[in-house]
C-alpha cells in the first residue's frame, strides 16, 4: 500500500504574502482564476501548494510555480495555452511520460520555449497534464508539420502524481 501523506505545514498567508505571491503568479499566468481572498500554503517534503478559497490551485515545485489540475478541473482551462494530444500520448503522459512530438495534434494559443502550458485529450478535451515547453508553438507546429519525432514537453504535473495525491488529500 502507498504510505499516508503528511502535510508538514498548513496555514494562511497575510495579505503581505498573498501580495506578493499574486504579483508573481499573475506575472506568469495573468489569466488565472484565483479569487485571492483566502489563500493558504500547504507543505509535503519540498513541494508547496498554494490553495485558493480551499481548491489548490498553485504549486511550486523544483524551483518552477505551475497551475494544479484540480484547479484547471474546477475552476476552468480556457486561459492556459497548450496542446491537443491522442489517445496514445495522453496514457503515456497519464503515467509520467513526457510528451513526444508524435502525440501532439495541434497547438492552443502561442507560447514561448520554456512555457508552462496544458496538454488537452483529444477526445475528452480536458487537461491531463501540465508541462513545461522545450519550444515555442510555432516550432511545434513546423515540427508536426515535418512528422517530427522527439520530445517537446517536459511532464512536470499529472493526474495520479504526487502532486495530484497531496491536491486531493487538501
Amino acid at each position: 500500500m502507498s504510505e499516508k501523506i503528511r502535510i508538514t505545514k498548513r496555514h494562511p498567508l497575510s495579505k503581505k504574502e498573498v501580495k506578493e505571491l499574486k504579483e508573481v503568479i499573475i506575472r506568469e499566468f495573468p489569466k488565472i482564476p484565483m479569487q485571492w481572498e483566502k489563500v493558504e500554503i500547504a507543505s509535503y517534503e519540498n513541494i508547496d501548494i498554494y490553495l485558493d478559497n480551499g481548491i489548490p490551485c498553485v504549486v511550486k515545485a523544483n524551483g518552477l510555480m505551475f497551475p494544479t489540475l484540480l484547479c484547471l478541473i474546477k475552476r476552468g482551462y480556457q486561459w492556459i495555452n497548450g496542446v491537443i494530444i491522442d489517445r496514445g500520448a495522453t496514457n503515456a503522459v497519464s503515467r509520467g511520460a513526457d510528451l513526444m512530438l508524435p502525440g501532439i495534434k495541434s497547438v492552443k494559443g502561442e507560447f514561448n520555449e520554456n512555457s508552462i502550458i496544458a496538454s488537452f485529450d483529444q477526445e475528452k478535451e480536458v487537461p491531463v497534464m501540465v508541462g513545461k515547453t522545450l519550444y515555442s508553438s510555432k516550432k511545434i507546429e513546423e515540427l508536426i508539420g515535418q512528422k517530427s519525432k522527439g520530445k517537446a514537453i517536459e511532464n512536470l504535473h499529472y493526474a495520479g502524481d504526487l502532486i495530484w495525491k497531496i491536491s486531493v488529500t487538501l
